[in-house]
């Protein structure tokens, strides 16, 4: 596992961690925490669409079996008649 999937991972236990621990002091308003919640889920989206894109011009072919493994999704570039 790559330290960038571990960290988006571990990232709402920290957030909530930190949300208990901040508790003591002043109660934050379900608002914040809503808009933090938004916040780590929108950074979650564009990296993950930015980290497993294909280059302009391949068509995605599906993940198949082949003589009992599994061959994951990929793209390929289609060749031109």
């Amino acid at each position: 596992m790559r330290w960038t999937e571990a960290g988006l991972f571990l990232a709402p236990f920290l957030l909530y961690a930190a949300w208990r621990a901040s508790v003591a002091w002043a109660r934050p308003s379900v608002g914040w925490v809503a808009l933090a919640a938004v916040a780590v889920m929108m950074v979650a989206t564009v990296w993950v669409g930015l980290s497993h894109r294909m280059d302009p011009g391949q068509t995605y072919v599906p993940a198949r079996l082949e003589d009992g493994k599994v061959v994951p999704g990929h793209g390929v570039r289609l060749q031109k008649p």
